[in-house]
């Protein structure tokens, strides 16, 4: 007698939650390789291996789950990323990871959700790039005994997305003692190109501080979802684009707007007076704050939209004794407020999902509206540097 097999075959609900997840990455991933920093590309061969991989897995659940297959890649791209949300897709994933109602493409652009499941270590340009020169300057620093000049890198690139001709030279010129630094500047910029230009002007957002390229139909919007999100994005800043510069959009995507949130935090913290240092140890913590009273905190803010996928990120704070420079009291993981306040569950899920805050029950993981708020305001402006 056969018997016909519905749903998946699989050992048990932990494979299933597994191959669930593989299927969301590659997809995710490919959909993301296709992007680039100007949004989804016009679907034509060759599609991104990424995005076929993850078909050719998701075709092969649907025939075992008895349920139709997306019937080619713009089936999968045009109707499933972009029509339907996660738990509609025959797959199985763990409540933690929040997929209800979540889809992979809005208005033709990745969303949030897809982004952070997107594997960025496959995009190979981006990795390449992004890697090597951020390895480069903070090998160059340590030798040099300057690690300040990796912060300072990392601050200045976070906080200029767009250099005019004379901003240009102006920052090459900026470490004159260190011959190297002109180079890291050249290796962070690259021409603006017509493409990203509306009357010869680049735009940069209001909102995230980085440079936004026009949209098909010449409409200027910040493609950055908590940007995208905000019905009070204040209007572009313009700037003149013949012979000007724009950050690289790989470092835009893993350094800049990363930083946004480092930056915001680490100023309002001085604002109430205490003394910041930005990327202390060649980034071992994004800053270490010394309240107006002496007291230290070393902090990791982590800015994601998932705490079941940022829980896997989580690494071991550093421990430095007592006589280090940038020793520190109490260690902090900071999520933003707005990302707690839109999901009630958030410090749960992380608390049950992180291996490293399970290993390390002494760091606390706050919001930075109350980190803040933990820091005493004696009315003294305090100071964000890059060094000891």
């Amino acid at each position: 007698m056969s018997l016909t097999q519905i749903g998946p075959v699989y050992s048990g609900r932990a494979s299933a939650v597994r191959a669930g997840e593989v299927v969301l990455s590659l997809v995710a991933s490919g959909l993301v390789g296709m992007r680039g920093w100007t949004g989804v590309r016009r679907l034509q061969h060759p599609y991104d291996r990424s995005l076929q991989l993850g078909l050719d897995r998701l075709a092969a659940l649907c025939v075992r789950a008895g349920r139709d297959a997306p019937v080619g890649v713009q089936d999968l791209v045009g109707v499933w990323c972009a029509e339907r949300s996660m738990n509609l897709w025959p797959l199985e994933f763990d409540p933690d990871a929040q997929v209800d109602g979540e889809r992979l493409l809005i208005g033709g652009e990745p969303s949030e959700f897809c982004l952070e499941w997107a594997v960025s270590a496959q995009d190979v340009v981006s990795e390449v790039h992004e890697n090597a020169l951020v390895k480069e300057i903070k090998k160059m620093a340590a030798q040099l005994g300057r690690p300040e000049l990796y912060a300072r890198w990392r601050l200045f690139v976070t906080e200029h997305a767009v250099l005019v001709p004379d901003a240009f030279v102006a920052a090459k010129n900026a470490v004159l003692e260190v011959p190297q630094w002109a180079t890291w500047i050249e290796e962070s910029y690259g021409r603006v190109t017509a493409e990203m230009t509306v009357g010869g002007r680049a735009a940069v957002c209001g909102g995230c501080g980085q440079w936004i390229s026009p949209r098909a139909d010449g409409r200027v919007r910040c493609r950055v979802w908590r940007c995208a999100r905000r019905p009070d994005l204040p209007e572009p800043n313009w700037v003149e684009a013949r012979g000007a510069w724009r950050l690289e959009p790989e470092l835009v995507r893993f350094v800049a707007l990363p930083g946004g949130p480092e930056l915001d935090l680490a100023r309002q913290l001085a604002a109430r007076g205490a003394r910041v240092v930005l990327y202390p140890k060649l980034d071992a913590l994004d800053l270490v704050a010394v309240w107006p009273d002496g007291y230290s905190v070393g902090v990791d803010v982590k800015d994601w939209r998932s705490p079941y996928l940022l829980a896997r990120r989580i690494k071991m704070f550093p421990a430095w004794g007592a006589d280090d420079p940038h020793a520190y009291g109490r260690g902090c993981l900071v999520v933003p407020y707005d990302r707690v306040r839109a999901n009630p569950n958030y410090m749960k899920i992380l608390a049950r999902r992180s291996e490293a805050l399970r290993a390390q029950p002494q760091v606390e993981v706050i919001s930075d509206r109350d980190l803040v708020a933990s820091c005493p305001d004696l009315g003294v402006m305090g100071e964000v540097v890059c060094g000891p």
